[in-house]
């Protein structure tokens, strides 16, 4: 009934508004394909869609199939299927098993760039039900020959195939033979090939070789480390039989899978298929950096340590690290500065900053793929210039008091000037994105706050005393200027006489 309905439908379309739709005819169980194809080679890859019923002005109505370019992004089943090669134009429409209910209109379009430039293509299928083919039972009749004598029925003894049969013909010869005579055997392993490869999953597509002369029942599909054997460690998968593109997904970034097939029939499986090597693409690392320290230096220097995050969570190799610091304060979001240290370094000295401050570090491991999962927050406080003297008083109190031991101190001045040169050295191989509106890093071999403050000291103590002088002077001038005023411009001297004062020329007489 479905059929006669669906085959009513289409000589109505055809005749009313069907233009030059072609027809596909088929039988239930077989493998139809809808012609749909477009020039690549002009166009390069498009956009295309399969859709059940007419092509509306956009998209495809009741979508079965949608491709992007290589890719299929939507499926409504999995027997339609795409087998023709999309980089070269062919995106006709594969149906697998094929039954009643598929019988319709079949719209392709094809979304080729500009106003009105897609291109629609029309196919009505009919699938008709498979003819029942019964054979007629063979009914044996008399001999009518006339003038002889009748030969005595015998019943012929069953052919069974002897062993000299095979005698002086090789294995493949001889399997040959039988299935040339129809035997059934175990199927021809099939032929993988690869589709995509992203960070956590990996696309395959095969073609089936020969069936054996026995429907081919399912595939199944083997994927492993590299590291194991295909006796251990083994993850398998059994495919539909009329599959021909599966995906392998929750696999391990950056790391390397082996993956066969084979195909399976009555008779048993086949042998393996050809083994892939495959190589799963970088992902952003998982963990963050360990074992991060933080250790004040100075008054105005803290030094930064760390280790890479654990192997397995580094998902790639590692490029670098980010390093965020700024102000320390839990009660509001200060600007931060980040430094990206690309020369594989596991410490930075972090200079220029506030004498007794807070100050918060978190790191970043940075791989090809992008930028992992930030560590945990760390805080501390620079030094203050009594601590920093009293550090620097018990070193020299400590180096005194090893004098004697020349091999101590020539260690211990050693361990130090290789600590000066790691931790004032120039950031080379670094990048330091500057977000805050603090002084930029210093490259100097001295602190420049300590610089600032000896220069400050001797300036005050040279500037001191000049201007206590030149107050003295300055009095002194006012002083002058106030005594010739009074006296209406004479300039004669103030005397002191019998506690009296007198201006005069000479001083008074006793």
């Amino acid at each position: 009934m479905d059929s006669y309905i669906s085959c009513c439908w289409l000589v109505l379309y055809l005749f009313f508004g069907g233009g030059s739709t072609v027809t596909i005819q088929g039988y239930v169980g077989d493998v139809v394909t809808l012609t749909c194809k477009y020039d690549a080679r002009h166009y390069g890859t498009l956009s295309v869609c399969w859709g059940r019923g007419h092509i509306p002005n956009s998209g495809c109505g009741n979508e079965v199939l949608r491709t992007e370019g290589v890719k299929v992004t939507h499926r409504a089943s999995v027997r339609y299927n795409l087998q023709g090669d999309l980089r070269a134009g062919d995106v006709s429409l594969t149906i697998t098993q094929a039954q009643v209910k598929d019988s319709g209109l079949y719209g392709c379009r094809v979304d080729i760039p500009g106003w009105f430039n897609d291109q629609k293509h029309h196919l009505a299928l009919v699938i008709k039900p498979a003819p029942e083919t019964t054979p007629e039972p063979w009914i044996p009749r008399e001999s009518t020959t006339v003038g002889y004598t009748k030969a005595p029925e015998t019943t012929p003894e069953p052919w069974i195939p002897r062993e000299s049969t095979t005698v002086g013909y090789t294995k493949e010869q001889t399997t040959t033979m039988q299935t040339t005579m129809g035997l059934s055997v175990p199927p021809d392993p099939p032929r993988v090939a690869i589709r995509e490869i992203s960070a956590r999953s990996i696309s395959v597509w095969w073609s089936a070789g020969f069936d054996g002369n026995t429907p081919i029942t399912g595939f199944r599909l083997e994927c492993k480390s590299q590291s194991d054997s295909w006796v251990d460690g083994v993850r398998g998968s059994n495919i539909l039989p009329w599959m021909r593109e599966t995906a392998v997904n929750d696999l391990r970034p950056f790391y390397t899978y082996n993956i066969r097939m084979f195909t399976k029939n009555d008779m048993g499986l086949s042998k393996p298929s050809n083994e892939l090597t495959i190589t799963t693409k970088e992902a952003a690392p998982d963990g963050p950096p360990q074992d991060v320290k933080l250790e004040a230096l100075s008054s105005h220097s803290i030094r930064v340590t760390w280790r890479a995050p654990e192997l397995s969570l580094q998902n790639g190799l590692i490029r670098g690290y980010q390093l965020r610091y700024g102000e320390y304060s839990p009660r509001e979001r200060l600007p931060v500065r980040v430094v990206h240290l690309m020369d594989g370094s596991e410490s930075f000295t972090m200079n220029s900053l506030q004498e007794a401050t807070k100050y918060s570090v978190t790191l970043h491991t940075i791989n090809r793929a992008g930028l992992g999962p930030s560590s945990q927050e760390l805080v501390c406080s620079t030094l203050t210039n009594d601590d920093q003297q009293h550090m620097t008083t018990t070193q020299a109190t400590t180096a005194l008091q090893t004098e004697h031991s020349t091999s101590t101190i020539a260690t211990t001045t050693s361990s130090t000037e290789t600590w000066l040169l790691v931790t004032d050295s120039p950031t080379q191989g670094q990048r330091v994105d500057d977000f805050s509106t603090t002084r930029a890093l210093s490259n100097s071999t001295t602190d420049p706050a300590l610089s600032k403050k000896e220069q400050s000291g001797h300036l005050v103590a040279i500037l001191v005393p000049v201007l206590v002088l030149g107050l003295l002077v300055v009095m002194a001038i006012i002083w002058q200027f106030r005594r010739t005023t009074l006296k209406k411009g004479n300039w004669k001297i103030l005397w002191k006489n019998n506690d009296f004062l007198s201006f005069g020329d000479s001083e008074p007489a006793l």
